[in-house]
């Protein structure tokens, strides 16, 4: 089963996972995890593309920008 974005009112399918480091104030987002995880929030892209953190905070982003399949 597809994992869905865990954005209120949005059910389109995750496609990027976000892991927080709360004691490190630092955020990644990258490629959906392999399953599904509390420690990880599940995001579609739009989400994910959108995601900020506050200031302070270090925000990774492991995209693919390659634009391969």
């Amino acid at each position: 089963m597809e994992r869905t974005c865990s954005k209120p009112n949005c059910m389109v399918e995750a496609t990027f996972t976000v892991t927080i480091d709360y004691p490190g104030l630092a955020a990644a987002v990258g490629p959906l995890s392999p399953s599904a995880s509390v420690l990880g929030t599940d995001l579609c892209t739009r989400h994910a593309l959108a995601f900020t953190v506050p200031d302070g905070w270090v925000l990774m982003r492991h995209l693919d920008l390659s634009g391969d399949s």
